[in-house]
């Protein structure tokens, strides 16, 4: 059973049992906005849940700066897009992730018991934007000898 930092609205606490989990669970979905619940491993796995509304959607990031990152493979045909807060600042969640509270509950468990990425849920990698190189800018440039 992995022990996870939990950070939501402000607010971080650690995760060592099963009971922390569910009621931690049950008090970000009581909360008055839809908000992101991050769930962290000491190794930098996370796995964000989506509380407080009666869908879901899950985003897993592998080691915080360097790993792959997910988001659940949608169980709901909808919503497409919505929003959870994370700390004050409205998110959306990533388009077609929508699954329900049940299956993202499930979810967060499976994470405090292995540390891993939950393999109760399908996943879709989320693409990197592609970073076009450009030449260098000079301020120079723009200046009208004239």
């Amino acid at each position: 059973m992995s022990v996870l930092d939990a950070t939501y609205d402000y607010e971080t606490e650690q995760v060592t049992s099963a009971d922390d989990l569910v009621a931690l669970l049950d008090k970000v979905a009581s909360l008055r906005l839809p908000t992101w619940l991050e769930l962290a491993t000491p190794e930098g796995d996370a796995l964000h849940v989506g509380l407080g509304s009666d869908f879901s959607s899950l985003r897993f990031i592998e080691g915080r700066d360097d790993g792959q990152v997910y988001h659940s493979a949608p169980t709901l045909d909808s919503p497409q897009e919505a929003t959870f807060q994370f700390g004050t600042v409205p998110t959306t969640m990533d388009t077609g992730s929508a699954i329900t509270v049940a299956e993202a509950r499930a979810a967060a468990a499976e994470f405090q018991r292995t540390g891993r990425r939950p393999e109760g849920v399908k996943w879709k990698l989320v693409e990197s934007p592609t970073v076009v190189d450009t030449e260098p800018f000079s301020w120079d440039e723009t200046v009208d000898p004239n």
